[in-house]
């Protein structure tokens, strides 16, 4: 519990919490004090001098002396000045120091009107540049397609490198030196590696590091519309800035929330929106004539006549595909439209199957669903079967912040606070709380891990299974005759030990009998430590909520058996690529047999090609969204520009034809279908408050002048009738706003960007955050709804997860597993749209170890068959030296595509293009 203290700043009294640093604490009044190298985040290291204050014993002292404000605790009846002549002398000197090899380039740096050095400079009036010699310069490196380099622009803070190697655990990126020549970048030129490398761009308080995408596109922060919105890239929900000009997204900025994201996105999250503004994405009405083989643009009125005739033909049997990278208003206008009967899953069998099991423990509170930022704060971690750095990368960084909590705790015996980072790191050293790491290959985690175990998924479960064993035995109340391995012992020794253990996992390895295994053992450890928790990372951004509007074994798998033996006469197909999870020549067949197909879909695909109607959709910038998270965590993301041609929403598409309009009676409709759903209107009431609120930051000149080359008149922008948001700088800027309506719901007006007087930068940020250095949960923080945690919304329901079965979890083809590997730039479906992420994603390969391979007679390079009933691969084999005994990895999509029935077919050699076998 945080406690409140008294200083005086100024001779003014004011309330601070009692565990921040004294610049934390000026900064969460509102008071401008200049710094560069602290972040709230990765604490102090008082590297740049620049938050010099004036501190006074006792009001008796008039002489007072410098202090680093960052670097000094707050104490009761602390008194300082910061408008001191000595100090504002001080820091107008250091910073006039930093800026004699900083260039004049801020008409044309892209942090111009967006940068924390410009913004400081006027803090200190530094003004005038006085120094006439020649200004020392450096050769910039190319670090990949994310990031441009400037580095003489940079002033020393050692921001960059703290945040790359010491928070992200980043390896490739460091300072050298020599004397007065200071250098931050790479040994040699190359692509950073590091799945957060992105945020460099947000980190550097210059345009050292610059977003090189958005270069591309570039427009001043001040001509740019933003809103605030959810990532939907991967299951986590962090939250987003969307910004646009123009029709065209230009860029993604972090949104601080407290118990998610909090400051920083990974790379593809903030680079993957490229497909908003891909050349593929539909924008027009297609319709494709049978008889003739011809395709026709439809307008409006058209699509929906057709649509209209198809739903009410004689003895229409109609079923639709629902999407779990689609929004919850969007499945549910087509649930409401097709029937719960006839709504499927666009997603697997034994994924659904998954989830379904995730939803009734939930419902049934034997575990406790914990955030991204509870996670941080928990002192050991067992992670099982699921490489979170490439399936959910913000959980695995808030993993690696776990670690050190062992050497917090350490150094808070000391009395050294948690913000002091280089104090903490010394007294520390290796002391880190347990990580313990169940998989099949080694992640990224290994170097901060205690047990970095890689096992086949059959000894993955034995192993838990032993675990749940020993647990059982150790509370019971006549003691086991049963033994238990010396590593089953430890590592429930280990969670025991904790206070706050949280079993985390994931979905993306389609093992059931794991995620059974890793409930069962999460609900037995919660009966021995009440503040343990579960994560479990699922594929997409509303798995969960699809799973709850879908009925057991309505899933892709089932569809296609349905459409063999009883084609309906139409099909509609939501936001979901068929032939992501089935071979070609299979769907295309049954396809065939379907009479009218129609797809909702935002950019062109394979499914798009057999549709007899296509319905362009519009992407996650251009919609008003409710969106459910891994945790059941309900949040609301906003338009930042009306959808453009004829793009609408799939609820626009289907409102007329359901009975429902898009507003309250589908949320009416969908707390029908679910109770988990009641809390929804409590989220949709925050579109409408009192004041009409800019998506742009201000008044500019810039507005006419974008579109003279088309028309120099300047029209009217589009009204949002879905929200008080306005498309245009007119109306008040983002605020939080707190009412109540009628139904004592709380309104929270949306906050649009991030701005302070006087600070234009994102670190304006910093000056709005709690004092505490432990965000509470209970609350929002800057006008940002944390959501709603909807299965903390009802009572328990009775339910029993299946004890786990040893037989045969995974496909095991003559003792092999054959397990989907995952990587973050191929994984996610629309990310793959975007140039810049293209150029990082790997070839494919199927991977093995050395000992598999020669059970095989392969050798590296070589191709490698695996085929199923209804689709085959032959890729080049990699020898991993790190992946598990009785492992074979294979890409992530080409799993989904292979399903089940898996078997290992021939091998080729790498030169051999016609696939000749060799054995």
């Amino acid at each position: 519990m945080t406690n409140k203290v008294t200083i005086f700043i100024e001779d003014l009294p004011y309330q601070v919490a009692d565990d921040i640093n004294l610049l934390q604490a000026c900064l969460s009044l509102k008071l401008d004090i200049p710094y560069f190298c602290w972040h709230p985040a990765m604490g102090s290291v008082g590297a740049c001098r620049q938050c010099a204050v004036m501190q006074y014993q006792d009001e008796e002292d008039t002489r007072g002396r410098l202090v680093m404000s960052c670097m000094t605790p707050v104490a009761e009846g602390m008194r300082i000045s910061f408008s001191h002549e000595k100090a504002e002398t001080f820091r107008a000197t250091n910073i006039e120091a930093m800026m004699t090899n900083h260039p004049h380039d801020c008409p044309v740096c892209e942090e111009g009107g967006d940068c924390h050095l410009q913004d400081m400079t006027l803090l200190t009036g530094h003004i005038t540049r006085r120094y006439p010699g020649t200004k020392r310069t450096h050769n910039n490196q190319y670090l990949g397609p994310f990031l441009n380099h400037e580095m003489n622009r940079c002033i020393g803070c050692y921001r960059c490198v703290r945040f790359y190697r010491d928070y992200c655990g980043g390896n490739d990126l460091n300072v050298f030196s020599s004397k007065n020549n200071i250098f931050f970048g790479r040994a040699e030129p190359g692509n950073l590696e590091n799945e957060f490398s992105g945020n460099l761009a947000e980190v550097c308080p210059t345009g050292v590091f610059t977003d090189k995408p958005f270069s591309q596109h570039y427009i001043r922060k001040w001509d740019l519309q933003s809103a605030p919105s959810i990532c939907t890239h991967c299951s986590v929900g962090c939250n987003t800035y969307v910004t646009e000009r123009g029709g065209i997204i230009r860029k993604i900025n972090n949104r601080y929330n407290a118990a998610i994201n909090g400051h920083f996105l990974c790379d593809r999250g903030r680079f993957a929106y490229q497909h908003v503004n891909h050349d593929n994405k539909l924008t027009q009405i297609w319709s494709r004539a049978q008889q003739s083989q011809t395709t026709h643009i439809f307008d409006n009125e058209q699509a929906h006549s057709q649509l209209s005739q198809w739903l009410n033909e004689t003895d229409a049997q109609v079923l639709g595909i629902g999407s779990a990278r689609s929004s919850l208003e969007n499945n549910a206008a087509l649930h409401k439209l097709v029937g719960g009967n006839n709504f499927y899953a666009g997603i697997a069998n034994n994924e659904l199957k998954q989830l379904q099991l995730l939803t009734k423990t939930y419902e049934s509170k034997q575990v406790a669903l914990v955030s991204l930022s509870q996670i941080e704060q928990s002192d050991a971690v067992l992670l099982v079967g699921e490489d979170v750095t490439q399936t959910a990368p913000r959980l695995a960084l808030s993993i690696r912040q776990m670690t050190k909590n062992a050497g917090i705790a350490q150094a808070a015996k000391l009395g050294i606070k948690p913000w002091q980072d280089e104090a903490v790191r010394n007294i520390s050293q290796d002391s880190k709380s347990p990580l313990i790491i169940i998989n099949t290959d080694e992640t990224k985690l290994a170097d901060v891990a205690k047990y970095n175990l890689k096992l086949a998924p059959n000894k993955q479960l034995e192993l838990l299974i032993e675990i749940e064993a020993y647990l059982t035995s150790k509370y019971a109340l006549t003691p086991s005759a049963e033994t238990f391995s010396d590593l089953a012992i430890a590592i429930a020794e280990e969670l025991l030990a904790a206070n706050n253990p949280v079993v985390v996992t994931g979905t993306h390895s389609f093992d059931i009998a794991l995620l059974s295994a890793c409930l069962r053992l999460s609900i037995l450890l919660r009966k021995h430590k009440n503040n343990s928790g579960f994560y479990c990372a699922t594929s997409s951004i509303n798995a969960l909520g699809l799973s709850l509007l879908a009925q057991p074994d309505h899933d892709i798998d089932n569809l296609i058996h349905s459409i063999k033996s009883t084609p309906p006469t139409l099909l509609i197909i939501m936001e979901t690529d068929l032939y992501r999870y089935c071979a070609n020549e299979k769907l295309s067949k049954y396809l065939d047999n379907i009479k009218h197909i129609v797809v909702i879909e935002q950019i062109m695909n394979d499914t798009v090609k057999m549709a007899d109607l296509v319905l362009p959709a519009a992407s996650f910038a251009e919609q008003h969204s409710s969106w459910l998270n891994n945790e059941g965590r309900l949040q609301r993301a906003y338009a930042v520009m009306p959808a453009s041609d004829m793009r609408q929403t799939p609820v626009q598409w289907l409102a007329q034809h359901n009975a429902l309009d898009d507003g309250q009676n589908l949320y009416r409709y969908m707390q029908t279908i679910t109770p988990l759903l009641q809390p929804i209107m409590q989220i949709v009431t925050t579109d409408k408050s009192d004041f009409p609120v800019a998506r742009q930051p201000m008044r500019s000149s810039a507005r006419t002048a974008f579109f003279a080359n088309i028309d120099v008149k300047e029209y009217a922008p589009k009204r949002d009738k879905k929200s008080n948001l306005t498309f245009t700088m007119e109306g008040v800027a983002g605020f939080r706003q707190q009412t109540l309506d009628n139904s004592q719901h709380k309104i929270t007006t949306p906050v649009t960007g991030v701005w302070s007087p006087k600070w234009n930068s994102n670190q304006a940020l910093n000056k709005d955050l709690k004092q505490s250095s432990f965000q509470d949960e209970a609350d929002s923080s800057l006008g940002a709804d944390l959501g709603l945690k909807i299965f903390d919304q009802l009572n328990s329901q009775e339910f029993t997860v299946p004890a786990a079965q040893i037989d045969s979890p995974s496909q095991q083809l003559n003792n092999l597993s054959i397990c989907p590997q995952h990587h973050i730039y191929s994984n996610d479906e629309l990310a793959d749209y975007s140039s810049s992420i293209q150029q990082l994603r790997p070839e494919p390969v199927i991977s093995l170890n050395q000992q598999q391979a020669n059970h095989l007679s392969l050798k590296s390079g070589e191709k490698l068959t695996i085929s199923s009933d209804d689709y085959n691969i032959s890729l080049p084999c990699f020898i991993s030296k790190t992946l598990a005994d009785q492992v074979v990895l294979v890409p992530f999509t080409e799993f989904l595509r292979l399903g089940t029935n898996m078997h290992i077919a021939t091998k080729y050699s790498a030169g051999n293009a016609n696939g000749d076998a060799n054995d």
